[in-house]
């Protein structure tokens, strides 16, 4: 660690799209948070789009680049992230996501930055097959150069460990998502009266299909009809908004769901409701998981990915096996019965405050940055 020792900390610099405010989005933001406040390490930024997280990092006086994807191509970024590389004499690039990782790795070349990892956040939204050539041979490319010129591979829950060690042999470490536990609390908390008898159920993502939003909506539909009276509380926005709301009215349910759109923070809306549903396909560790255990939120989620982990099979939020609307309905009915929903609760914020925390996870951030810098973990 030459460089170090010179009497500067390292710098780390992201990379990442920036296009949406989303989990993968999030995650680094509270990331870059973080490291911000480390006396060893200077974190800085190349972000594809200009947005929430590019506007947020500057706000934190974090070092960015705006290599606006939109106004210049696929070696625009790259000249973009070996210039940046070169100014603020970068040690170490950390990418986030598939675009990220090609561009980051050849700008990394090109700049003459030695390290290099990259965090997973989830597991891909399409499968990638022959029968679609160009994005089978992509995946290969990123997986190939993954191997031969990044030195890490973070995975955010076990079930991504497993899924990428034989993609990336002895590569690949779990460090989980986090979120400041307190600073949630102190902002959106105590929640808000109830001013309807309704039980409110929400959601919270993108409106496009891995999500499952039609389930969300047909098991409010079911859940009316047998005689629980709940208000569907949708928070997102995106390109399945109006085929959704067709859905809703079709059931004719379209008095029982508000679509709020695009709310920041959604703390602010999902704080008031008596259930969270997560419907998705399948999920890596979600953000908005952590945030509902953080404000106490109950938690129905289907039983993939990540969530098993965080939830710790069962013990601090419904797990669902029956991945239907029917299966959603009958978990919110036996959620409601009993005390079943204070113990979620109370099993959730403890798990989130011991496991999920800023502190106790950006730590070991820090520590795999130092291993990669100081050759501890071979160089390709």
């Amino acid at each position: 660690m030459a460089k170090q020792l010179a009497g500067r900390p390292m710098t780390v610099t992201q990379i990442i799209s920036g296009d949406l405010w989303a989990g993968a989005e999030v995650q680094v933001y509270n990331l870059c948070k973080a490291l911000h406040t480390s006396p060893d390490i200077k974190v800085t930024a190349v972000v594809f789009n200009p947005g929430m997280l590019n506007d947020r990092l500057v706000e934190l006086g974090i070092p960015v680049t705006l290599a606006d994807e939109h106004a210049t191509g696929p070696l625009g970024i790259i000249r973009a992230i070996a210039s940046h590389s070169r100014t603020q004499d970068t040690d170490l690039i950390h990418t986030h996501g598939f675009k990220e990782n090609v561009l980051g790795i050849l700008g990394k070349e090109l700049g003459g930055v030695h390290y290099s990892i990259r965090t997973v956040h989830g597991n891909p939204e399409h499968k990638f097959s022959w029968k679609k050539p160009h994005k089978w041979l992509a995946s290969r490319v990123d997986i190939g150069l993954g191997r031969l010129r990044q030195q890490a591979v973070i995975a955010v829950s076990t079930q991504l460990q497993m899924a990428l060690e034989p993609q990336f042999p002895g590569m690949v470490h779990k460090i989980c998502n986090f979120i400041d536990v307190q600073e949630l609390r102190d902002a959106w908390l105590p929640k808000p009266s109830k001013t309807s008898p309704e039980i409110k159920v929400g959601i919270v993502g993108r409106l496009v299909p891995v999500k499952r939003i039609d389930l969300f909506i047909t098991a409010v539909h079911l859940l009316n009809k047998e005689g629980v009276f709940c208000k569907g509380v949708i928070i997102g926005d995106g390109p399945l908004k109006s085929e959704l709301e067709e859905l809703a009215s079709n059931l004719g349910v379209k008095d029982h769901i508000d679509f709020l759109g695009f709310i920041d923070p959604a703390a602010k809306e999902m704080r008031a409701l008596d259930v969270l549903l997560m419907t998705s396909d399948h999920e890596g560790l979600p953000m908005t998981l952590l945030e509902a255990m953080a404000l106490s939120v109950p938690i129905i989620a289907h039983k993939t990915g990540g969530i098993p982990e965080i939830l710790i099979n069962g013990e601090c939020g419904s797990l669902v096996t029956d991945h239907t609307s029917s299966g959603y309905a009958s978990a919110v009915k036996e959620l409601l019965r009993g005390n079943l929903k204070h113990r979620l609760v109370e099993n959730a914020f403890l798990q989130v405050k011991r496991s999920f925390s800023t502190e106790h996870n950006s730590a070991h951030y820090i520590h795999l940055y130092k291993k990669t810098v100081s050759k501890e973990i071979p160089l390709s």
